[in-house]
């Protein structure tokens, strides 16, 4: 068998048996066992045992395994090997389990897989339906248009056909006149059919004119209610004894809507909203200058930006130095800010510097009265003489009387205080903001609410400079450039009869679309008085001016200030753009010449298309829209329309365009220069008017041995973007010195991260290094050369290409890295200013992703915020004041439909006024009456009724019961009851509120404008206070035009006094006996008598007619004016007999000037008749009436209006007199003639489908 070396061990087999066996001298034979239990035998024993020499191996373990240690180890094997068999029996349950799960799995999978390719074939299906949908939705939108096509050929058609009807009437109307004899109509039969066309068309849209008496018989007799204005159509005070001669209210209101009508000829001082100052301040003054600076100069930044204007200090040291450009340029920009400053201000002790002569020469002694100056002179001491410099200036200030010298003081700081008390005046008359606070009540009467928080008008008078200045600036250059070919499109667009598609302007960048715009508007607010035009220039694409909702909403504040007491703003985007095409047709139906809207490059508008839907429907027939584009940005969708499109200019043009830039700016050029620059002015983007005016402007700024070296520069120039860049490098060359390196870029920078701009405070604010040493001449190079301009008083790029060329040079990264820090060096500062636009509340939530909800949480929480502040800061918060915010913040959510959100301020509203008023203050009805408003839209109309009665008890307390707030709560109670179907109290309600609106006065205006124009005239007084002295004449009309404005805001306290003063003066400057102080009894006692103080109007009007009496004749009509005035208030005051007489005179007056056939005569005869009928004088009444009948069925028709309302106070008459068949039949003919369409006074014709001389007649008949 061989012996145990002969057995190979392998390397394993040491592991087990161990490193004792190697030295061993047994014989080990392999045995055929398990390894793992092979080495837990204990086979370390064996060696201990006796072997016997020769014996077998078997032998040998034989008597091993018979030891009582191999059972244990048997036994703990048994036990492995069952261990090890349970785990196997485990082992494979859990497969058969996992194989169960597989199968489940594997069987889901399948049943997904199945799901997954329906689902797929399901999308296919819907891809497919949507597509066939896409094909029907532009196969409609093919039809619609088509059918829209037609529907204005068949408009058209209709429109040119009712033309020719109309003429021909007009025609036979004229023929029967002229056949009758009876010369031209009453003025005053033609001012009633218009006046009546406004009010029956929209009543309470527009003014009736002041103390217009209907016609007696209408209101006293029948007791019809009619909706036009009767036969007593008489002049009234407005008209004859106004401020303006013959201006009634609808006039005022038409030329208070006016008022935001601007001119391109305004100055651009005027326009600015910048209170620049300039100091002019020697180095021995600099205490008095840094204390004023430093301590007041934060406190006039918050007055004017509380105003929304900018205030700008401007400190220049005195520069001296050796270089004669930078000498020159230094002086230039000095004497500009002292040109464009609005107050100049100057420190003074006892020395001069090189050009303190030169600015007080400019800033006040040359001109003393065009500039607000204040003066500080430091006292002189009395052992010390002054320099003859410092003493002649002084002298020549004093000499010119006007200026504020302020020179008693003790030291610097009580100098700087007095300063700023000066300037603080100033500023407030510069801003016409009154020093006085009016009464909370006179508040709630003149506005009704919260919105004297922004001026009585939620609009942002931001906008409307901005744009104003956008029309300037457009307008600007000095060539008409063959415009009149255009003109003439133009025009022919806007008298062409309605309704008409949109005409489109196009062109490329820098043909002088906005300027044919700006000049265009200019000459039709010239020619055409009677139109309104509303406009609107697009900045860059990132600035508000390029945001669609902003625009709709100014321009329809502008539209709403045609329309007395217009509703509120929406607050709404979705109801902004619905409402401004209702709007839109609203006003151009009532304006003689309608509306007319000019949008300039309205392709740079965000999301254009989806805004300005509106376009694409058929327009109202009285407005006409032009709009700009660029030839590469407009939308498929416009194209279809008419267009003009502008061409290059010719050689011609090019050159007529150069010299008249370089003439504007006393300039001129050689021909050899001229014809280098015609020569290169070939290609279609170097035949622009842009083009050609950068290049004659910086031409004309240059010096004359520069001239070559710019021109050579701009021959390599192929559009306006590269001549930008070489104006912006020659400006950086010739003006960034070793102090003020970057200054340029960082400057654009700045306003090229800004969406609206950056203000010049703003500059040196984010610009600490920066001094106006060398920001004054940079800017003036920037805007000499038409790279930046001003909008609302920030500074921002004049034109795109400007911008492109400034983002080209100055922007050098690639990942936008130097805008980003801009902008958020911006950020901090606005955020840190708070400072922003209300018109973009709504698009900056939108931006950030908050909802509305979150939105209305977060001004709830600043609300609350600021109610903690009051008492705690060093500028107190009025807890009426947080209670005014808390409101405005309900109702401007209540307008978004968040009545949820708005119910908590309005609320918080209520109970600060309640606890801080009187609980029965008209504030705290306000306040009940807007919560009321949302209990009602939420259908809890318990709760809403129970608040109307309590607001409208407060109010009944507080202004009597025949109020007109009594009335809104009376209309609102109405109409809660309407919703719960109590028709019959509803019903009481309100026909009780119509009869307090009609005995009681609203006010009349509620609008900026008129709050802008009062202003203006507070401030006319003051400067003729100023130049006339005390009193004057001209003093006393401005007196007299002031009180008119203040009545028609219902400020009758104020009004009164002004009258008065008026008429105490006019007595003392003009007489007793002259026409002003007559004018002047009239008003007072028309203010009495809309007073129901009859016996005090009663003196004034009988004086007035006394005066006039002795000026003019018996039958002048000045004096029939206030006869009729008198003769309405006797009736007023039921003294009939006192009246009688006065209505006998006017039916003479009428006969003596327009003959006893005309129907004014017939007028007056129906008046006095009605007046017969009241006293009981039936038989003197009758033949009054039947005379008035007689002139009415000759001159008007048998079929008339002013037949039938005679035949109707003759029906009555008859009836009183007990002949009742013959009222009867009297009264059955008058309805016959209503039912059969009498000629009641309807809405005017088109303007635009009248004639020449049936429009002159329309307008001459709106204006008497």
């Amino acid at each position: 068998m061989g012996t145990g070396s002969s057995f190979q061990r392998g390397h394993d087999e040491d592991d087990v048996l161990g490193e004792e066996y190697s030295s061993s001298q047994g014989v080990i034979k392999r045995i055929p066992i398990e390894v793992k239990p092979r080495g837990r035998l204990g086979l370390r024993s064996v060696r201990s045992l006796g072997k016997p020499k020769g014996g077998s191996l078997r032998s040998a373990l034989s008597i091993d395994l018979e030891n009582p240690e191999v059972e244990k180890i048997r036994k703990d094997f048994e036990m492995y090997r069952l261990n090890k068999e349970n785990e196997h029996a485990n082992n494979q349950k859990k497969v058969q389990k996992l194989e169960t799960e597989n199968k489940r799995l594997r069987a889901e999978l399948q049943t997904l897989q199945k799901m997954c390719h329906k689902l797929r074939d399901e999308r296919d299906a819907a891809i497919e339906a949507e597509h066939q949908a896409l094909v029907r939705a532009a196969a409609f939108e093919s039809d619609r248009d088509k059918i829209q096509r037609q529907f204005k050929i068949f408009r058209e058609t209709k429109e040119s056909e009712l033309q020719n009807l109309l003429k021909a009437r007009r025609d036979l109307e004229s023929k029967l006149f002229k056949v009758a004899g009876h010369g031209i109509l009453d003025d005053t039969e033609s001012t009633s059919k218009v006046d009546a066309s406004i009010v029956g068309s929209n009543p309470g849209d527009w003014w009736t004119a002041l103390e217009s008496e209907p016609s007696m018989g209408s209101t006293t007799q029948l007791h019809i209610p009619v909706s036009y204005r009767g036969p007593e159509l008489g002049h009234t005070l407005l008209e004859m004894e106004g401020p303006y001669l013959n201006v009634n209210k609808d006039d005022w209101t038409a030329a208070a809507a006016s008022l935001a009508t601007i001119f391109p000829a305004i100055p651009e001082s005027l326009q600015t909203n910048i209170i620049r100052v300039f100091i002019s301040s020697p180095s021995d003054t600099l205490e008095e200058r840094d204390i004023f600076m430093q301590e007041y100069g934060p406190k006039l930044s918050r007055l004017c930006k509380t105003e929304g204007h900018f205030y700008l200090p401007v400190y220049m040291p005195c520069q001296e130095g050796d270089n004669f450009a930078e000498q020159e340029r230094y002086i230039h920009a000095r004497c500009h800010q002292i040109d464009q400053s609005s107050i100049f201000l100057a420190f003074l002790a006892d020395q001069t510097e090189l050009y303190t002569q030169n600015d007080y020469n400019l800033g006040y002694v040359k001109n003393p009265g065009t500039k607000t100056a204040i003066f500080c002179f430091r006292p002189s001491r009395r052992d010390k003489e002054l320099p003859a410099e410092v003493s002649n200036l002084r002298k020549q200030v004093k000499e010119s009387a006007g200026a504020k010298i302020i020179e008693d003081y003790t030291s610097p700081l009580e100098a700087a205080e007095q300063v700023f008390i000066e300037m603080e005046k100033i500023i407030k008359f510069e801003l016409g903001v009154d020093t006085k606070e009016a009464d909370s009540g006179e508040k709630l009467l003149e506005l009704d609410g919260p919105s004297a928080l922004c001026g009585g008008c939620l609009w942002d008078i931001n906008l409307d400079y901005e744009q104003m200045e956008s029309l300037t600036f457009a307008g600007r250059s000095t060539c008409e450039l063959g415009f009149e070919k255009y003109y003439d499109r133009l025009s022919a667009h806007v008298a062409a009869p309605g309704p008409l598609p949109p005409l489109l302007v196009s062109g490329p960048a820098g043909s002088g679309r906005s300027l044919l715009l700006a000049k265009w508007i200019g000459l039709q607010q010239h020619k055409a008085s009677n139109m309104i035009i509303l406009y609107h220039f697009v900045g860059s694409p990132s600035s508000c001016s390029a945001e669609p909702l902003i625009m709709i909403r100014r321009l329809t504040q502008q539209l709403m200030q045609q329309v007395t007491s217009p509703p509120a703003l929406t607050c709404d985007p979705l109801r902004l753009v619905e409402e401004f095409p209702k709007w839109l047709e609203r006003v151009s139906s009532k304006t003689p010449g309608g509306v007319v809207l000019v949008l300039d490059s309205i392709d740079r508008l965000q999301n254009a298309e989806s805004h300005l839907k509106w376009l694409l429907d058929p327009l109202p027939v009285d407005t006409r829209v032009i709009i700009s584009v660029q030839d590469n940005t407009c939308p498929s969708s416009w194209k279809f329309w008419p267009v003009v499109h502008l061409e290059e200019l010719s050689n011609k043009n090019i050159k007529e365009l150069l010299h008249a830039e370089l003439a504007s700016l006393g300039k001129s050029m050689s021909q050899d220069e001229e014809m280098r620059l015609l020569t290169h002015c070939r290609t279609p983007a170097t035949s622009y008017p842009l083009y050609v005016i950068l290049i004659a402007t910086d031409i004309a700024r240059c010096n004359s041995d520069e001239v070559i070296t710019h021109i050579d520069s701009f021959l390599e120039t192929k559009d306006a973007v590269e001549v930008f860049k070489k104006l912006l490098y020659n400006i950086r060359t010739e003006y960034e010195c070793d102090g003020c390196k970057g200054l340029l870029k960082n400057v654009l920078h700045l306003i090229l991260a800004s969406r609206n701009g950056v203000s010049e405070s703003e500059l040196m604010y984010l610009c600490p290094d920066i001094t106006w040493n060398n920001w004054a001449p940079l800017c003036d190079a920037l805007l000499d050369r038409y790279i930046l301009t001003y909008r609302s008083g920030l500074l921002v790029f004049a034109h795109q290409q400007g911008r492109e060329a400034a983002m080209e040079m100055f922007i050098t990264d690639s990942d936008g890295s130097q805008l980003r820090a801009a902008r958020e060096k911006l950020i901090r500062f606005f955020c840190d200013n708070k400072m922003g636009r209300c018109g973009e509340l709504i698009a900056l939530w939108q931006y950030i992703g908050m909802e509305r909800s979150a939105m209305a949480m977060v001004y709830y929480d600043a609300c609350k915020n600021m109610e903690a502040m009051v008492g705690q800061s060093s500028d107190p918060v009025m807890l009426t004041r947080v209670a005014d915010v808390y409101e405005a913040l309900g109702r401007y959510l209540r307008d978004l439909a968040m009545l949820n959100e708005a119910l908590m301020p309005l609320q918080r509203a209520l109970e600060i006024r309640e606890a801080t008023l009187d609980p029965d203050h008209p504030s705290v009805a306000q306040s009940l009456h807007q919560v009321a408003g949302i209990h009602a839209q939420q259908s809890k109309f318990t709760t809403a009724e129970l608040l109307y009665k309590q607001a409208m008890e407060i109010y009944e307390g507080a202004f009597g019961k025949d109020h007109f707030l009594v009335a809104k709560e009376l209309e609102a109670l109405s109409v809660l009851y309407q919703k719960q179907g109590k028709h019959k109290l509803a019903e009481s309600l309100r026909k009780r509120a119509i009869n307090i609106r009609k005995h009681s006065r609203i006010p009349r205006v509620t609008c900026g404008y008129i709050h802008g124009a009062d202003v203006l005239k507070k401030r006319v007084l003051q400067l003729e206070q100023l130049t006339v002295g005390p009193n004057s004449a001209d003093l006393a009309r401005t007196l007299n035009e002031i009180g008119v404005l203040y009545y028609l805001q219902n400020n009758i306290e104020v009004a009164e006094s002004l009258f008065k003063k008026c008429l105490e003066m006019r007595e003392a400057v003009l007489g007793p006996d002259s026409d002003e102080v007559a004018q002047s009894l009239n008003n007072l006692a028309a203010l009495y008598n809309d007073k129901k103080q009859f016996e005090k109007a009663e003196p004034l009007y009988m004086r007035a007619v006394e005066i006039r009496r002795k000026l003019y004749s018996d039958n002048h009509p000045s004096v029939a004016a206030v006869e009729k005035h008198l003769a309405m208030l006797y009736k007023k005051m039921n003294q009939l007999s006192k009246a009688e007489p006065l209505y006998k005179h006017a039916v003479n007056v009428r006969e003596s000037s327009f003959g006893t056939n005309h129907p004014s005569v017939a007028t007056a005869l129906v008046n006095l008749a009605v007046l017969y009928s009241q006293q009981g004088k039936y038989a003197l009444a009758e033949p009054l009436y039947e005379r008035a009948l007689k002139i009415y069925e000759e001159s008007f028709g048998t079929s008339h209006s002013r037949v039938a309302e005679t035949l109707r106070n003759l029906a009555r008459l008859k009836y009183d007199m007990d002949e009742f068949e013959v009222a009867a039949s009297l009264y059955k003919r008058a309805t016959e003639i209503r039912e059969n369409g009498a000629t009641y006074p309807n809405k005017a014709t088109s303007p635009r489908t009248c004639t020449c001389d049936e429009s002159f007649m329309l307008n001459r008949n709106q204006m008497m």
